[in-house]
C-alpha cells in the first residue's frame, strides 16, 4: 500500500563519528523521502550507514548536518521535548536481538510503552491484549522472554513497538537472529501492517528480505547508490 504524500523527507544529511584520524563518516549526504504507507528495504553491507540513517529517522540520534520533515514538518534535534514526543508518539522501533526485558513477562514487556506513556490500566490491557493476539502469541502473555523461540520473541517485540499504534515502523534487521522459515513470517507480519496503513521501513543485509517490500534503497560508504522505486512506476523519492 502506498499513499501520494511524503510522510519522511531527509536532505542532505551527514554523520560522523569520532574526531581527527579516528572520524568515521557514518553517513555523506543522504536524501530521500518515503511515502505514507510505504513498506521500503534499506539494503547495504556492515558500515554503509544504513543502521545509522535508521536511528536518525526514528529521532534517535542527530545528525551533524541536513534537514529532516517530517509530514512536512522540520524535525528539531536541539529540542528534547519534542524529540521525545516524536519518538514516542510516532515511531515503533524493532530490533535485531529483541531487547525484550529478561525479568518481565510478555504481557508486561509489550506494555512498557503504555505504562511510559500514562495509559490507564484498562487501556493497557485491551492495547495489549489486542496486539498479542494479532501477533499470535495471545497465549505467550504470562511467559517470560526466555521461555519463548527466538521466532515468539520477536513478535513479542513488534507487538511492543506497535501497541501504541505509530505512524511509522522501523525495523533494525528484524530476521538478522531468525532462521529462515521464522524470519519469512515475520516478513509477513510486517507486510500485513503495512497492507493496514503502516509504513515501514526495515534494515536488512537479506537480497530475500529486500525483495518482499515494495522498493528497495541500496547505500553504500554512507552515501544512497540506487532507489528501486524508480523501476517499480517511475515515483521518484
Amino acid at each position: 500500500m502506498t499513499g501520494g504524500q511524503n510522510i519522511i523527507e531527509v536532505r542532505d544529511i551527514y554523520k560522523s563519528f569520532g574526531k581527527k584520524e579516528a572520524t568515521v563518516k557514518a553517513l555523506q549526504g543522504v536524501s530521500l523521502s518515503i511515502r505514507n504507507g510505504e513498506l521500503a528495504a534499506i539494503m547495504g553491507k556492515s558500515g554503509s550507514g544504513k543502521s545509522t540513517l535508521l536511528n536518525i529517522l526514528g529521532g534517535m540520534m542527530s545528525m551533524d548536518s541536513g534537514s529532516y520533515l517530517y509530514h512536512g514538518k522540520s524535525i528539531n534535534f536541539n529540542r528534547q521535548r519534542e524529540l521525545t514526543r516524536f519518538r514516542r508518539d510516532e515511531i515503533g522501533f524493532v530490533v535485531q536481538y529483541f531487547a525484550l526485558v529478561e525479568d518481565l513477562n510478555i504481557f508486561q514487556n509489550v506494555a512498557l510503552p503504555l505504562r511510559y506513556q500514562g495509559y490507564h490500566k484498562k487501556e493497557i490491557r485491551n492495547l495489549v491484549t489486542h496486539a498479542l493476539h494479532e501477533l499470535g502469541i495471545e497465549d505467550k502473555a504470562k511467559a517470560y522472554p526466555n521461555e519463548l523461540s527466538g521466532g515468539q520473541q520477536q513478535r513479542a517485540a513488534i507487538a511492543r513497538a506497535v501497541v501504541k499504534q505509530p505512524s511509522v515502523i522501523l525495523a533494525d534487521e528484524p530476521t538478522g537472529a531468525l532462521d529462515e522459515a521464522t524470519g519469512e513470517s515475520v516478513i509477513e507480519i510486517f507486510q500485513k501492517m503495512n497492507q493496514n496503513g503502516k509504513t515501514v521501513i526495515i534494515v536488512t543485509h537479506d537480497a530475500k528480505v529486500a525483495g518482499q517490500c515494495q522498493r528497495t534503497i541500496q547505500m553504500k560508504d554512507g552515501r544512497v547508490t540506487e532507489d528501486g522505486l524508480f523501476q517499480m512506476g517511475g515515483i521518484g523519492s
